[in-house]
C-alpha cells in the first residue's frame, strides 16, 4: 500500500511542478524514481520515455509504464491518477472561475514568461537521457543529431523518428554486432 501512495505523491508533485510542458520533468521523474525511490534502472526509465512517447495520447504516458513496472496494474492506475489527476481539477475550477473562452491577459504573460524555463529544463531533459549515448560512438551520435534535425525542422512526428532510430539500430546490430 506504501508503495501506491508513494507512487500517487510523486506523480502528483511532478505534475504540479510541470511548467509548459510535462517534459520538462522528466530530469526531475527520473531522479525520483531511479536515484530515490529505486524503482528502475536509467536504462529502463529510457525505454520507458521512449515506448511513452510512440503510444496515442498525453504525452505522458510512460507514467503507466513505470507505475506498472513498480506495483502492476494498480500502480500503472495510481501513477495515471497522480500524474492527470491533481492538474486537471486544478485547469478545471480555474476555467470554472474565469467562465470565459479566452483567458485572461496575466495568464498569457505567465506563460511568456515561463517559456524560457522549459526550454532550460527540456533541454536538461535531452542531456539526461541522451548522455550514456551522445558520445558513445560516431554512430550513436549521428542518429542522435539526425532525430534533433528531423524534429527541429518538423520534418517527421517524433513517433516516426523513433521508429527510424529503432530499424537503424537493429540494422547495425545486424550488420555490426
Amino acid at each position: 500500500m506504501q508503495v501506491l501512495l508513494d507512487l500517487f505523491f510523486t506523480f502528483a508533485y511532478l505534475a504540479l511542478i510541470s511548467v509548459g510542458n510535462s517534459r520538462a520533468v522528466i530530469t526531475e521523474m527520473e531522479r525520483l524514481v531511479v536515484n530515490v525511490h529505486g524503482w528502475m534502472s536509467h536504462q529502463a526509465f529510457v525505454e520507458a520515455y521512449g515506448l511513452g512517447l510512440l503510444v496515442p495520447g498525453p504525452n505522458m504516458l510512460n507514467v503507466l509504464l513505470i507505475g506498472n513496472h513498480v506495483a502492476g496494474l494498480p500502480g500503472a492506475i495510481v501513477s495515471g491518477l497522480g500524474m492527470f489527476g491533481p492538474t486537471s481539477c486544478i485547469l478545471a475550477g480555474v476555467a470554472w472561475f474565469i467562465k470565459k473562452p479566452n483567458p485572461p491577459a496575466w495568464i498569457k504573460k505567465f506563460h511568456a514568461a515561463l517559456s524560457p524555463i522549459t526550454i532550460g529544463l527540456t533541454l536538461a531533459t535531452v542531456w539526461n537521457l541522451g548522455k550514456d549515448i551522445f558520445l558513445k560512438d560516431i554512430f550513436s551520435t549521428t542518429v542522435c543529431f539526425l532525430g534533433l534535425i528531423l524534429s527541429i525542422r518538423g520534418l517527421v512526428n517524433t513517433s516516426w523518428i523513433i521508429v527510424l532510430a529503432l530499424l537503424v539500430g537493429v540494422i547495425k546490430g545486424l550488420l555490426f554486432n
